[in-house]
Protein backbone atom coordinates (compact mmCIF):
# COMPACT_ATOMS: atom_id res chain seq x y z
CA UNK A 1 0.00 0.00 0.00
CA UNK A 2 1.05 3.69 -0.84
CA UNK A 3 2.45 5.74 1.47
CA UNK A 4 0.20 8.22 2.87
CA UNK A 5 1.72 11.79 2.39
CA UNK A 6 0.99 13.44 5.98
CA UNK A 7 2.35 10.52 7.08
CA UNK A 8 5.57 10.53 5.22
CA UNK A 9 6.29 14.46 5.97
CA UNK A 10 5.74 13.20 9.74
CA UNK A 11 8.09 10.71 9.83
CA UNK A 12 10.72 12.66 7.62
CA UNK A 13 10.61 15.36 10.89
CA UNK A 14 11.15 13.25 13.15
CA UNK A 15 13.49 11.34 11.68
CA UNK A 16 15.69 14.59 10.45
CA UNK A 17 14.78 16.96 13.03
CA UNK A 18 13.55 19.88 10.66
CA UNK A 19 10.61 20.87 9.01
CA UNK A 20 9.86 19.69 5.43
CA UNK A 21 9.67 21.98 2.78
CA UNK A 22 6.34 21.03 1.52
CA UNK A 23 7.03 22.40 -2.45
CA UNK A 24 9.58 19.67 -2.73
CA UNK A 25 7.34 16.91 -1.35
CA UNK A 26 7.54 14.11 -4.14
CA UNK A 27 6.36 10.64 -4.87
CA UNK A 28 8.17 8.21 -6.21
CA UNK A 29 7.76 4.39 -6.58
CA UNK A 30 7.19 2.90 -3.11
CA UNK A 31 7.78 6.57 -1.08
CA UNK A 32 8.01 9.73 -0.70
CA UNK A 33 11.66 12.22 -1.50
CA UNK A 34 11.44 16.20 0.38
CA UNK A 35 14.10 18.71 1.33
CA UNK A 36 13.81 18.96 5.10
CA UNK A 37 15.68 21.78 6.70
CA UNK A 38 16.99 22.58 10.48
CA UNK A 39 18.27 25.65 11.37
CA UNK A 40 20.17 26.82 8.69
CA UNK A 41 20.68 23.35 7.61
CA UNK A 42 19.55 21.65 4.45
CA UNK A 43 18.96 17.62 3.76
CA UNK A 44 17.04 15.28 1.15
CA UNK A 45 15.28 12.51 2.86
CA UNK A 46 13.67 9.91 1.74
CA UNK A 47 11.21 7.89 3.07
CA UNK A 48 10.10 4.25 1.43
CA UNK A 49 8.14 0.69 2.48
CA UNK A 50 8.90 -1.86 0.06
CA UNK A 51 11.41 -2.14 -2.78
CA UNK A 52 12.30 1.40 -3.84
CA UNK A 53 14.57 1.62 -7.12
CA UNK A 54 15.73 5.46 -5.30
CA UNK A 55 17.01 3.61 -2.23
CA UNK A 56 20.32 1.59 -4.26
CA UNK A 57 21.26 5.00 -5.46
CA UNK A 58 21.53 7.44 -2.72
CA UNK A 59 24.62 8.87 -0.89
CA UNK A 60 23.53 8.19 2.38
CA UNK A 61 24.72 9.89 5.65
CA UNK A 62 22.26 8.43 7.99
CA UNK A 63 19.55 5.78 8.07
CA UNK A 64 16.79 4.33 10.20
CA UNK A 65 13.87 2.31 10.75
CA UNK A 66 10.40 4.49 11.66
CA UNK A 67 6.74 2.83 12.24
CA UNK A 68 7.70 0.31 10.24
CA UNK A 69 9.13 2.65 6.92
CA UNK A 70 12.69 3.36 6.20
CA UNK A 71 14.38 6.43 6.56
CA UNK A 72 17.49 8.01 4.24
CA UNK A 73 19.28 10.98 5.21
CA UNK A 74 21.28 12.97 2.29
CA UNK A 75 23.31 15.47 1.63
CA UNK A 76 22.47 17.71 -1.07
CA UNK A 77 25.68 16.29 -3.17
CA UNK A 78 26.41 15.83 -6.73
CA UNK A 79 25.08 12.18 -6.34
CA UNK A 80 22.13 12.55 -5.36
CA UNK A 81 21.22 15.86 -7.13
CA UNK A 82 21.59 13.45 -10.64
CA UNK A 83 18.89 11.25 -8.83
CA UNK A 84 16.51 13.59 -8.32
CA UNK A 85 17.17 14.42 -12.00
CA UNK A 86 16.83 10.88 -12.89
CA UNK A 87 13.21 10.33 -10.99
CA UNK A 88 11.71 13.46 -10.39
CA UNK A 89 10.95 14.29 -14.14
CA UNK A 90 10.15 18.02 -12.85
CA UNK A 91 13.65 19.12 -11.53
CA UNK A 92 15.60 17.94 -14.59
CA UNK A 93 16.36 20.36 -17.19
CA UNK A 94 14.51 19.78 -20.38
CA UNK A 95 14.87 21.43 -23.66
CA UNK A 96 13.38 24.99 -24.61
CA UNK A 97 12.56 24.18 -28.70
CA UNK A 98 12.80 26.02 -31.45
CA UNK A 99 9.49 28.36 -31.20
CA UNK A 100 9.02 29.75 -27.39
CA UNK A 101 11.12 32.83 -25.31
CA UNK A 102 13.17 31.78 -23.07
CA UNK A 103 15.36 33.65 -20.19
CA UNK A 104 19.12 32.62 -19.55
CA UNK A 105 21.24 33.12 -16.02
CA UNK A 106 24.23 32.59 -15.05
CA UNK A 107 24.99 32.14 -11.26
CA UNK A 108 28.33 32.45 -10.72
CA UNK A 109 28.25 32.18 -7.41
CA UNK A 110 25.51 29.53 -6.84
CA UNK A 111 23.54 31.28 -4.21
CA UNK A 112 20.65 32.66 -6.32
CA UNK A 113 19.10 29.17 -5.48
CA UNK A 114 15.69 29.39 -6.06
CA UNK A 115 14.92 33.32 -6.12
CA UNK A 116 14.33 32.87 -9.80
CA UNK A 117 12.13 29.89 -11.14
CA UNK A 118 9.34 31.37 -8.98
CA UNK A 119 9.23 34.63 -10.82
CA UNK A 120 8.31 32.26 -14.29
CA UNK A 121 5.15 30.94 -13.14
CA UNK A 122 2.20 31.00 -15.22
CA UNK A 123 4.31 32.53 -17.84
CA UNK A 124 4.97 32.15 -21.59
CA UNK A 125 8.86 32.85 -20.64
CA UNK A 126 11.42 29.69 -20.28
CA UNK A 127 14.23 29.96 -17.53
CA UNK A 128 17.01 28.99 -18.24
CA UNK A 129 18.22 28.51 -14.86
CA UNK A 130 21.94 27.49 -15.55
CA UNK A 131 23.80 29.33 -18.29
CA UNK A 132 27.98 28.60 -18.00
CA UNK A 133 30.26 28.54 -20.36
CA UNK A 134 34.05 26.84 -20.66
CA UNK A 135 35.86 30.42 -20.45
CA UNK A 136 34.21 30.59 -17.02
CA UNK A 137 34.26 27.40 -15.44
CA UNK A 138 38.04 27.63 -16.19
CA UNK A 139 37.86 31.09 -14.71
CA UNK A 140 36.32 30.73 -11.61
CA UNK A 141 37.80 26.86 -11.44
CA UNK A 142 33.58 26.05 -11.06
CA UNK A 143 32.84 22.79 -13.03
CA UNK A 144 29.97 22.25 -15.19
CA UNK A 145 28.26 19.55 -12.43
CA UNK A 146 28.43 22.44 -9.95
CA UNK A 147 26.54 24.80 -11.54
CA UNK A 148 23.65 22.07 -13.18
CA UNK A 149 23.52 21.02 -9.40
CA UNK A 150 22.60 24.57 -7.78
CA UNK A 151 19.61 24.55 -10.19
CA UNK A 152 18.46 21.24 -9.42
CA UNK A 153 18.38 22.10 -6.00
CA UNK A 154 17.14 25.42 -6.37
CA UNK A 155 13.95 23.96 -8.73
CA UNK A 156 13.05 21.00 -6.01
CA UNK A 157 13.29 23.33 -3.00
CA UNK A 158 10.94 25.65 -4.45
CA UNK A 159 8.51 22.85 -6.34
CA UNK A 160 8.48 24.73 -9.55
CA UNK A 161 7.01 22.37 -11.89
CA UNK A 162 6.70 24.27 -15.46
CA UNK A 163 9.94 23.13 -16.90
CA UNK A 164 13.27 25.06 -16.58
CA UNK A 165 16.59 24.67 -19.29
CA UNK A 166 20.59 24.48 -18.54
CA UNK A 167 23.39 25.40 -20.89
CA UNK A 168 26.31 24.10 -21.27
CA UNK A 169 27.86 27.34 -23.81
CA UNK A 170 30.64 28.06 -25.51
CA UNK A 171 32.02 24.64 -25.67
CA UNK A 172 34.96 24.14 -27.97
CA UNK A 173 36.65 20.63 -26.93
CA UNK A 174 35.00 17.53 -27.48
CA UNK A 175 35.48 16.39 -23.74
CA UNK A 176 33.30 19.69 -22.29
CA UNK A 177 30.73 18.34 -24.67
CA UNK A 178 30.74 14.76 -23.31
CA UNK A 179 30.90 15.54 -19.81
CA UNK A 180 27.80 18.38 -20.08
CA UNK A 181 25.85 15.60 -21.92
CA UNK A 182 26.60 13.29 -19.25
CA UNK A 183 25.74 15.54 -16.39
CA UNK A 184 21.90 16.05 -17.87
CA UNK A 185 22.38 19.85 -19.49
CA UNK A 186 19.40 20.13 -22.34
CA UNK A 187 21.62 22.96 -24.22
CA UNK A 188 24.67 22.28 -26.16
CA UNK A 189 26.08 25.47 -26.88
CA UNK A 190 29.06 24.67 -29.42
CA UNK A 191 31.51 27.52 -30.03
CA UNK A 192 33.19 27.43 -33.52
CA UNK A 193 34.50 31.29 -33.77
CA UNK A 194 38.15 29.05 -33.31
CA UNK A 195 37.44 27.48 -36.16
CA UNK A 196 36.75 30.73 -38.36
CA UNK A 197 39.84 31.99 -40.50
CA UNK A 198 40.11 35.34 -39.50
CA UNK A 199 43.28 35.86 -42.14
CA UNK A 200 40.89 36.07 -44.80
CA UNK A 201 39.78 39.62 -43.89
CA UNK A 202 43.53 40.93 -44.40
CA UNK A 203 44.25 39.12 -47.77
CA UNK A 204 43.57 41.37 -51.38
CA UNK A 205 40.69 39.78 -53.27
CA UNK A 206 43.36 38.51 -55.57
CA UNK A 207 44.95 36.28 -52.73
CA UNK A 208 41.23 35.30 -51.97
CA UNK A 209 40.35 34.49 -55.57
CA UNK A 210 43.37 32.23 -55.82
CA UNK A 211 43.16 30.64 -52.73
CA UNK A 212 39.54 29.51 -53.37
CA UNK A 213 40.17 28.36 -56.84
CA UNK A 214 42.23 25.29 -54.86
CA UNK A 215 39.22 24.12 -54.15
CA UNK A 216 38.24 21.90 -56.95
CA UNK A 217 36.24 22.76 -59.60
CA UNK A 218 33.44 20.67 -59.14
CA UNK A 219 32.61 22.20 -55.38
CA UNK A 220 33.13 25.84 -57.42
CA UNK A 221 30.59 24.84 -59.61
CA UNK A 222 27.85 23.88 -56.98
CA UNK A 223 28.93 26.53 -55.02
CA UNK A 224 28.11 29.22 -57.68
CA UNK A 225 24.77 27.38 -58.61
CA UNK A 226 23.73 27.57 -54.77
CA UNK A 227 24.39 30.98 -54.05
CA UNK A 228 25.40 33.48 -57.85
CA UNK A 229 22.38 32.26 -59.87
CA UNK A 230 19.60 33.35 -57.67
CA UNK A 231 18.31 35.96 -55.07
CA UNK A 232 16.97 34.48 -51.42
CA UNK A 233 13.92 35.96 -50.03
CA UNK A 234 13.37 36.03 -46.33
CA UNK A 235 10.42 37.24 -45.21
CA UNK A 236 10.49 41.14 -46.60
CA UNK A 237 14.22 41.41 -47.36
CA UNK A 238 16.14 40.02 -50.02
CA UNK A 239 19.38 37.97 -49.55
CA UNK A 240 22.14 38.48 -52.52
CA UNK A 241 25.51 37.59 -53.14
CA UNK A 242 28.62 38.58 -55.10
CA UNK A 243 31.12 36.46 -56.24
CA UNK A 244 34.16 38.34 -54.63
CA UNK A 245 31.86 38.14 -51.12
CA UNK A 246 31.12 34.18 -51.77
CA UNK A 247 34.54 33.18 -51.79
CA UNK A 248 35.55 35.29 -48.42
CA UNK A 249 32.42 33.46 -47.10
CA UNK A 250 33.46 29.99 -47.59
CA UNK A 251 36.74 30.61 -47.30
CA UNK A 252 36.40 31.97 -43.78
CA UNK A 253 33.38 29.78 -42.57
CA UNK A 254 34.29 26.79 -44.24
CA UNK A 255 36.21 24.91 -41.25
CA UNK A 256 33.49 26.33 -39.04
CA UNK A 257 30.60 24.96 -40.76
CA UNK A 258 32.29 21.54 -40.91
CA UNK A 259 33.67 21.29 -37.46
CA UNK A 260 29.51 21.96 -36.25
CA UNK A 261 28.51 19.28 -38.36
CA UNK A 262 31.23 17.01 -37.42
CA UNK A 263 30.13 17.68 -33.51
CA UNK A 264 26.41 17.61 -34.38
CA UNK A 265 26.62 14.03 -36.14
CA UNK A 266 29.38 12.76 -33.57
CA UNK A 267 27.43 13.99 -30.48
CA UNK A 268 24.34 14.82 -30.49
CA UNK A 269 22.56 13.55 -33.93
CA UNK A 270 21.21 10.40 -31.86
CA UNK A 271 20.90 11.52 -28.24
CA UNK A 272 18.01 8.91 -26.18
CA UNK A 273 16.50 12.56 -24.86
CA UNK A 274 15.91 15.85 -27.10
CA UNK A 275 18.62 18.66 -26.99
CA UNK A 276 19.15 22.00 -28.11
CA UNK A 277 21.90 22.73 -30.03
CA UNK A 278 23.01 26.07 -29.82
CA UNK A 279 25.62 27.53 -32.57
CA UNK A 280 27.81 30.37 -31.83
CA UNK A 281 30.07 31.54 -35.06
CA UNK A 282 31.04 35.10 -34.77
CA UNK A 283 33.97 37.07 -34.70
CA UNK A 284 34.83 39.43 -32.30
CA UNK A 285 34.18 42.68 -32.31
CA UNK A 286 32.23 42.30 -36.01
CA UNK A 287 28.82 40.96 -36.33
CA UNK A 288 27.61 38.23 -39.07
CA UNK A 289 26.58 39.84 -42.32
CA UNK A 290 23.33 38.49 -43.55
CA UNK A 291 25.27 36.46 -46.30
CA UNK A 292 27.32 35.22 -43.87
CA UNK A 293 24.39 34.08 -41.61
CA UNK A 294 21.96 32.70 -44.69
CA UNK A 295 25.51 30.79 -46.39
CA UNK A 296 26.03 29.14 -42.59
CA UNK A 297 22.08 28.12 -41.91
CA UNK A 298 21.63 27.23 -45.67
CA UNK A 299 24.85 24.81 -45.69
CA UNK A 300 24.10 23.44 -42.14
CA UNK A 301 20.80 22.35 -43.30
CA UNK A 302 21.39 21.04 -46.34
CA UNK A 303 23.44 18.60 -44.23
CA UNK A 304 20.73 17.70 -41.69
CA UNK A 305 22.11 19.74 -38.84
CA UNK A 306 19.29 20.56 -36.77
CA UNK A 307 20.12 23.28 -34.43
CA UNK A 308 17.78 25.45 -32.22
CA UNK A 309 19.68 28.62 -31.75
CA UNK A 310 22.38 30.84 -33.37
CA UNK A 311 24.08 33.13 -31.02
CA UNK A 312 24.48 36.83 -31.74
CA UNK A 313 27.07 38.47 -29.16
CA UNK A 314 25.07 42.01 -28.91
CA UNK A 315 28.22 43.71 -27.42
CA UNK A 316 29.39 43.66 -30.76
CA UNK A 317 28.14 45.93 -33.19
CA UNK A 318 24.94 46.50 -31.07
CA UNK A 319 23.54 49.33 -32.82
CA UNK A 320 24.39 47.54 -36.04
CA UNK A 321 22.28 45.00 -34.80
CA UNK A 322 19.50 46.50 -33.79
CA UNK A 323 19.37 47.61 -37.46
CA UNK A 324 19.91 44.36 -39.36
CA UNK A 325 17.71 42.44 -36.66
CA UNK A 326 15.04 42.24 -39.01
CA UNK A 327 16.94 40.66 -41.47
CA UNK A 328 18.58 38.35 -39.49
CA UNK A 329 15.08 37.41 -37.86
CA UNK A 330 13.71 36.75 -41.23
CA UNK A 331 16.69 34.31 -41.88
CA UNK A 332 15.82 32.54 -38.61
CA UNK A 333 12.96 31.90 -39.33
CA UNK A 334 13.14 30.94 -42.81
CA UNK A 335 15.30 28.26 -41.71
CA UNK A 336 12.98 27.34 -38.23
CA UNK A 337 15.58 27.95 -35.44
CA UNK A 338 15.67 30.45 -32.75
CA UNK A 339 18.35 33.69 -32.20
CA UNK A 340 19.90 33.89 -29.11
CA UNK A 341 21.41 37.14 -27.98
CA UNK A 342 24.55 37.22 -25.79
CA UNK A 343 24.91 39.81 -22.88
CA UNK A 344 21.44 40.89 -23.37
CA UNK A 345 20.88 42.69 -20.27
CA UNK A 346 24.11 45.04 -21.33
CA UNK A 347 22.95 45.95 -24.79
CA UNK A 348 18.91 44.99 -25.11
CA UNK A 349 16.86 47.62 -23.39
CA UNK A 350 13.43 46.44 -24.42
CA UNK A 351 13.27 42.68 -24.58
CA UNK A 352 9.91 43.10 -25.66
CA UNK A 353 10.23 44.91 -28.87
CA UNK A 354 13.30 42.23 -29.41
CA UNK A 355 10.87 39.11 -29.18
CA UNK A 356 7.89 40.85 -31.10
CA UNK A 357 9.96 41.24 -34.50
CA UNK A 358 11.46 37.69 -33.77
CA UNK A 359 8.09 36.53 -33.30
CA UNK A 360 8.18 35.01 -30.20
CA UNK A 361 11.64 32.91 -30.94
CA UNK A 362 14.22 34.02 -29.08
CA UNK A 363 16.49 33.16 -26.16
CA UNK A 364 17.63 35.90 -24.16
CA UNK A 365 20.72 35.35 -22.42
CA UNK A 366 21.31 37.62 -18.91
CA UNK A 367 24.11 36.75 -17.55
CA UNK A 368 24.78 39.58 -15.42
CA UNK A 369 21.69 39.82 -13.93
CA UNK A 370 22.43 38.15 -10.47
CA UNK A 371 25.94 39.37 -10.17
CA UNK A 372 24.63 42.84 -10.35
CA UNK A 373 21.76 41.89 -7.81
CA UNK A 374 24.63 40.52 -5.73
CA UNK A 375 26.55 43.41 -6.38
CA UNK A 376 22.89 45.93 -5.29
CA UNK A 377 23.15 44.24 -1.67
CA UNK A 378 26.68 44.39 -0.74
CA UNK A 379 26.76 47.84 -1.48
CA UNK A 380 23.64 48.46 0.65
CA UNK A 381 24.65 45.99 3.28
CA UNK A 382 28.24 45.26 3.17
CA UNK A 383 29.74 48.74 2.65
CA UNK A 384 33.28 48.35 3.80
CA UNK A 385 33.63 44.96 1.35
CA UNK A 386 32.27 46.85 -1.64
CA UNK A 387 34.92 49.52 -1.46
CA UNK A 388 37.37 46.89 -1.16
CA UNK A 389 35.97 45.02 -4.31
CA UNK A 390 35.55 48.55 -6.17
CA UNK A 391 39.19 49.42 -5.55
CA UNK A 392 40.75 45.95 -6.45
CA UNK A 393 38.66 45.99 -9.59
CA UNK A 394 39.14 49.54 -10.59
CA UNK A 395 35.71 50.43 -10.55
CA UNK A 396 34.11 53.73 -10.06
CA UNK A 397 31.97 55.05 -7.29
CA UNK A 398 28.17 54.43 -8.28
CA UNK A 399 24.55 56.00 -6.97
CA UNK A 400 22.66 52.93 -9.88
CA UNK A 401 23.88 50.04 -11.31
CA UNK A 402 22.05 50.70 -14.59
CA UNK A 403 23.37 47.45 -17.15
CA UNK A 404 23.31 49.20 -20.06
CA UNK A 405 25.33 52.28 -19.07
CA UNK A 406 29.37 51.82 -18.84
CA UNK A 407 29.50 51.92 -15.88
CA UNK A 408 26.65 49.66 -15.32
CA UNK A 409 28.96 47.29 -17.84
CA UNK A 410 31.98 47.71 -16.01
CA UNK A 411 30.30 46.35 -12.57
CA UNK A 412 28.94 43.26 -14.68
CA UNK A 413 32.05 41.90 -16.13
CA UNK A 414 33.92 42.75 -12.87
CA UNK A 415 33.09 39.02 -11.70
CA UNK A 416 35.90 37.93 -13.73
CA UNK A 417 38.71 39.95 -11.97
CA UNK A 418 36.96 39.84 -8.40
CA UNK A 419 35.62 36.24 -8.23
CA UNK A 420 39.04 34.85 -9.71
CA UNK A 421 40.96 32.32 -7.12
CA UNK A 422 43.71 34.77 -7.71
CA UNK A 423 41.50 37.34 -6.17
CA UNK A 424 41.37 36.24 -3.01
CA UNK A 425 38.09 35.48 -1.08
CA UNK A 426 36.27 37.98 -2.47
CA UNK A 427 33.88 35.33 -3.76
CA UNK A 428 33.78 33.45 -0.25
CA UNK A 429 33.07 37.07 1.27
CA UNK A 430 30.40 37.87 -0.87
CA UNK A 431 28.53 34.53 -0.82
CA UNK A 432 28.70 35.20 2.73
CA UNK A 433 26.92 38.37 2.80
CA UNK A 434 24.02 36.62 0.49
CA UNK A 435 23.59 34.12 2.89
CA UNK A 436 22.91 36.53 5.85
CA UNK A 437 20.88 38.71 3.42
CA UNK A 438 19.10 36.00 1.69
CA UNK A 439 16.26 37.81 1.93
CA UNK A 440 17.48 41.02 0.48
CA UNK A 441 19.77 39.38 -2.48
CA UNK A 442 16.15 37.61 -3.32
CA UNK A 443 14.48 40.66 -3.59
CA UNK A 444 16.95 42.73 -5.76
CA UNK A 445 16.43 39.60 -8.11
CA UNK A 446 12.41 39.88 -7.99
CA UNK A 447 12.89 43.26 -9.23
CA UNK A 448 15.74 43.34 -11.65
CA UNK A 449 13.96 40.33 -13.50
CA UNK A 450 10.87 41.54 -12.84
CA UNK A 451 11.71 44.26 -15.01
CA UNK A 452 13.00 42.49 -17.95
CA UNK A 453 9.97 40.38 -17.80
CA UNK A 454 7.45 43.16 -17.54
CA UNK A 455 8.36 44.06 -21.32
CA UNK A 456 7.56 40.74 -22.71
Amino acid sequence: MAIKQALAVKTMEAAAGGKVVSASMSEVTNGWVALVIKAADKKLVCVTQGECPLTAMWAVENSCEQDGLHVDIMSLNANNAAVIRRFVKWAAPSACGTKGTSIGFSDWLGAAGGCIAPLFAKKQVKPVLAEYSAADSVLLKRNFLEAVDAATWGVFETGYKEGYGANAEGLKSEEDIVKALLYGYSMIGLDCSDKINLQIEKMSDAEVEKRYNDFPQEFRDAMQGSYLEANFQVGSEVIHFEPEQLRRIVLEYGEAIMHAQFIYNSYLKNTPWEIDFELLISKEGKLLSPQEHYLIANELQRNGIKFAALGLNTLDEAQLLQEMLQTHAAIADTFGYRLSFLHADLTLKDLGAVAKTLKGKVHFKLSSVLWLAAWETVLKLAPQLACQMRDYAGLAETDALIPQTETGKAYALSYKTLLAPEAGNFADQVKEVLAVNHAAYSERISVLVGNYLRTL
